[in-house]
């Protein structure tokens, strides 16, 4: 009579005889592309197109485009000076932040058409124009 503590039986383990070994995969030498597929390093490499517009719809500007549409705007509208980033933003359909930007950045600039005419709401004007007097 067997018992299922005889000493002659063989222990059970976990693996069975068809699984497959565990093996470490092998160490890569390159970087970001190695261990890919031939195909799949070209799909990577491949760059996608840029966006002709942004996400309001309206036509990308290049660097530093910006700047010349913000001053023609102030050109333009003289008689409205000074000017905060909000207003000049929305006449020109760009971002405000964007326009804040460009403002101060051309306001702490020498060569520079763009003056900060006001601290508290910020306010810009163009120089060689007088600032607008409080009443």
């Amino acid at each position: 009579m067997s018992t299922k503590n005889d000493s002659k039986a063989k222990p059970q383990t976990k693996s069975s005889p068809k699984a497959k070994p565990r093996t470490k995969p092998a160490k890569s030498k390159g970087g970001r592309s190695a261990g890919r597929s031939p195909a799949k390093s070209k799909a990577a490499r491949a760059k996608p197109a840029k966006p002709q517009t942004n996400r309001a719809g309206s036509k990308r500007l290049r660097p530093g485009e910006l700047d010349g549409l913000v001053i023609d705007y102030m050109r333009k509208s003289e008689d409205a000076l000074p000017l905060g980033a909000s207003a000049i933003a929305k006449a020109i359909d760009r971002s405000s932040g964007a326009v804040a930007n460009c403002l101060e950045r051309k306001a702490n600039a020498d060569d520079s058409p763009v003056r900060r005419a006001k601290d508290k709401p910020r306010a810009y004007d163009l120089k060689g124009e007088p600032a607008e007097k409080p009443s």
